[in-house]
């Protein structure tokens, strides 16, 4: 069994439009991750937050590079970056093919501040609270569906 490997990022929303179509866009990279996901063994969860997506994946580290690669190339996301990509013990979002943490227009995340850190451990600090954070929003987004 290979190790399960989790990876963090953000990226700017590239999706041009109103409210409305872009969140059918964003409903139609969540149809793709259901279709897809399970078979590659990937898990995780998307946060869409003013105008930037931040997305946890969970896997195997060849088909969470594999998925990672497909998402740097979506014309969808614009100035990509990666938080996190560690090892894990066991997935956080196991349960989800893609899991939704939310869809808000005002963003209340400060994601400039995380993309504008250049000190390591503050943004590896700041990637462990987003993804507590949106461990917590899909848990809480499942009670209410």
């Amino acid at each position: 069994m290979e190790n399960l490997y989790h990876l963090a990022y953000i990226s700017k929303n590239a999706i041009q439009g109103t409210t409305d179509e872009v969140s059918a866009q964003i409903e139609d990279i969540l149809r793709s991750a259901h279709r897809n996901n399970p078979a590659r063994g990937i898990s995780g969860a998307l946060l869409y937050s003013g105008g930037y997506f931040c997305q946890v994946i969970e896997g195997q580290e060849d088909q969470v590079e594999e998925l990672f690669e497909i998402i740097q190339m979506d014309p969808r996301h614009a100035e990509v970056r990666v938080l996190q990509f560690v090892e894990i013990e066991q997935r956080g979002f196991g349960q989800w093919s893609m899991a939704l943490a939310g869809v808000e227009d005002q963003g209340s995340l400060k994601v400039e501040g995380m993309l504008d850190s250049k000190d390591q451990i503050e943004m590896a600090q700041s990637a462990q609270a987003l993804v507590q954070m949106m461990e917590r929003l899909v848990k809480q987004h499942q009670q209410l569906a």
